[in-house]
């Protein structure tokens, strides 16, 4: 009997440590957590704010202020891209900070949630609308989230989640009908920052010349190039992969519609910003006696030449 309990205790032992020794090969081959795997992170670095859908008649902090349903969709979906290490832009903390710096007049009232979109530096936005509706002991929850690049305002993805369930309990309600499309909706938009990666960041580049200057675009610098050509070549060259569109030259503007830039610097590998593009832009046009400063309202940026020597 005592040689019978030794050999069980020895089989024991041998299976404990062929469990210890089989741990770390699983552990290995274990998928990763969504919010860990490899480049996310770094598809992270374009930027997203999370905002209300309102009708446009409806002013967007009216919305927020009656509809506490809304307001819990548009932290629930801020919270997912938080959560798996996004980029996001506060929607309601930068719509109280305009609000109590008077960002906005009382003509812009109706453009507010564009104002904010506009500089928030955003290179998408998701809009976020709920409807609750109640029949009998039933609460019906229909979330809709729909993904737009803030540049162009194309859509590119658009999900729909319902919930429908004998509780009054909305916050697990709104919580279920965005669990079921929550994957699938981030995917997309991991598969749309893979392309901003590849071909660069949209913006928008302006030329003005300011009121006090007498030059124009047609004007030699001291190379004897056209200040057109100067600054059309050097985007040409600079623009990410040469991705840019000039749009219009007038007497006192030059339009680039479109002009790419990288999320990374292409020597450094830090991450790379409107603000970096516009002072190489500055630095090149001092080296051929342009004088010029810049103004940046999120992914806008425009450049006043002031004198030419």
């Amino acid at each position: 009997m005592e040689g019978i309990t030794k050999k069980l205790q020895n089989t024991v032992l041998i299976l404990f440590l062929i469990c210890l020794s089989i741990q770390p090969i699983f552990a290995q081959n274990a998928p990763q957590i969504a919010s860990t795997q490899s480049g996310e992170s770094e598809r992270a670095l374009a930027k997203i704010m999370v905002v209300p859908y309102n009708k446009q008649s409806e002013d967007v902090r009216t919305v927020l202020e009656e509809n506490p349903h809304i307001r819990t969709a548009v932290s629930m979906v801020k919270e997912a891209f938080d959560q798996r290490g996004w980029s996001t832009v506060d929607f309601v903390a930068n719509l109280r900070a305009a609000q109590a710096n008077s960002a906005f007049t009382s003509d812009r009232q109706s453009n507010f949630k564009s104002d904010l979109l506009t500089t928030s530096g955003a290179d998408f936005y998701v809009q976020v609308d709920v409807q609750i509706t109640e029949s009998g002991s039933l609460t019906n929850t229909v979330l809709n989230v729909t993904a737009y690049e803030t540049h162009t305002g194309a859509s590119f993805s658009n999900k729909t989640g319902t919930a429908k369930f004998a509780t009054k309990d909305y916050d697990k309600l709104i919580q279920k009908a965005f669990a079921g499309i929550q994957e699938e909706f981030l995917n997309t938009l991991m598969v749309k920052t893979d392309e901003i990666r590849e071909i660069g960041r949209a913006c928008m580049v302006e030329f003005n010349l300011s009121e006090e200057t007498e030059i124009d675009f047609d004007t030699a610098t001291k190379d004897n190039e056209y200040l057109n050509e100067l600054i059309e070549d050097w985007i040409a060259t600079n623009a990410y992969k040469g991705r840019a569109n000039l749009s219009g030259v007038l007497e006192n503007k030059m339009l680039y519609d479109e002009v790419r830039i990288p999320l990374f610097d292409q020597e450094t590998g830090r991450p790379y910003n409107l603000n970096r593009f516009a002072s190489s832009v500055i630095r090149y046009l001092r080296s051929k006696g342009v004088q010029a400063s810049r103004n940046i309202h999120g992914q806008k940026l425009y450049i006043t030449i002031k004198s030419m020597e």
